[in-house]
């Protein structure tokens, strides 16, 4: 009997425990543009989904992308999205829909960099909605992440922050309140179709730069993994996939040449080997669009929103040269 109380005990203080973080994260964590990206692939079906990191989020807008297409987009990149949080997005995207095309946006230097452990590590999990997928997503991911955020989410953002934003969030928690125009700020607007539009900045007032840099020794096979997940992924759910790079400033690239030409050259040859077709606009595609400054907001190459517009509508129709939007329609 004194061991059933005991357990009882326990059990309640552990209850009363996730009752109180699950509290504490419904005020104090804010609604970011990754809620509303996540919310929108498990609740809206769309044809084409784009993946990758902010260079994309800011450089590809799905409604200019699929001008005259009849297809439904989303782009659902995100910096901080490595390849093992894009695997998990599409199969989110999967359980509760049907995508035709993946777009998925290769930045070289984030297959030589370790995930964070901490809250950017669960910035995607957090928002998924109860689901086989969170599931598995929890025990192949987020077991091995710092425990203050899996406990405590906000605990890396600051608390005067948080707290004036705290009634705000909780209000759209509670009604389930997803309109991008919250998510506008001063230099630039979040879409409701995921694209992130940057307001012009004039080049003379970028921000340095200290981008890393990539080389075949410093590959993490997990990176590698992941991506492999991605298209083994698409082949087993009839998703068509298609990989990209997205243009990047003059600035940036002439920093170190050769070690952005070892990138592209190697994922040419990894992505060929994998009969995953390569749209690079930084080599074999340099051509089709500018790598002026002037098209960007910084020197690490996320596009002001004119821009963004200009090279979604020359990849798409380099796409459509190549009959992928047929193909799309084509999908059952």
């Amino acid at each position: 009997m004194r061991s059933f109380r005991k357990n009882g005990v326990f059990a309640a203080l552990i209850l009363l425990t996730v009752l109180f973080f699950g509290c504490l994260d419904l005020v104090l964590y804010p609604c970011t543009y990754t809620r509303n990206d996540v919310h929108t692939l498990a609740t809206e079906p769309r044809d084409v989904l784009i993946m990758g990191t902010s260079t994309a989020k800011m450089g590809i807008d799905p409604d200019a992308l699929l001008t005259g297409t009849g297809l439904s987009g989303h782009n659902a990149a995100a910096g901080g999205e490595y390849p093992e949080d894009a695997y998990y997005l599409l199969r989110l995207a999967a359980e509760k829909q049907k995508p035709k095309l993946l777009i998925f946006d290769v930045d070289t230097a984030y297959f030589t960099t370790e995930k964070e452990k901490g809250n950017n590590a669960l910035l995607f999990y957090h928002e998924f909605p109860l689901c086989r997928t969170k599931l598995a997503y929890f025990a192949d991911a987020v077991m091995d992440s710092d425990l203050r955020a899996l406990l405590f989410p906000s605990y890396e953002y600051p608390l005067r922050t948080t707290l004036s934003r705290a009634a705000d969030s909780f209000s759209q928690k509670i009604r389930g309140d997803y309109d991008p125009a919250h998510l506008k700020g001063t230099t630039q607007e979040y879409h409701a179709n995921g694209y992130i539009e940057r307001y012009p900045v004039p080049p003379d007032q970028f921000p340095p730069v200290n981008p890393k840099f990539f080389s075949e020794e410093a590959l993490l096979d997990e990176n590698l993994r992941d991506l492999e997940k991605i298209i083994s992924f698409c082949r087993a759910n009839n998703i068509m996939m298609v990989a990209i790079s997205v243009p990047a400033p003059d600035g940036l690239t002439d920093l170190n040449p050769e070690s952005f030409e070892a990138g592209w050259d190697y994922f040419a040859d990894w992505l060929a080997a994998r009969e995953v077709p390569f749209y690079n606009f930084n080599t074999d595609y340099y051509g089709l669009f500018p790598h002026d400054p002037l098209q960007f907001t910084d020197y690490e190459g996320h596009m002001n929103g004119d821009s963004a517009r200009a090279y979604s509508a020359v990849l798409g129709k380099l796409l459509d040269g190549e009959g992928i939007w047929e193909a799309v329609r084509d999908t059952q």
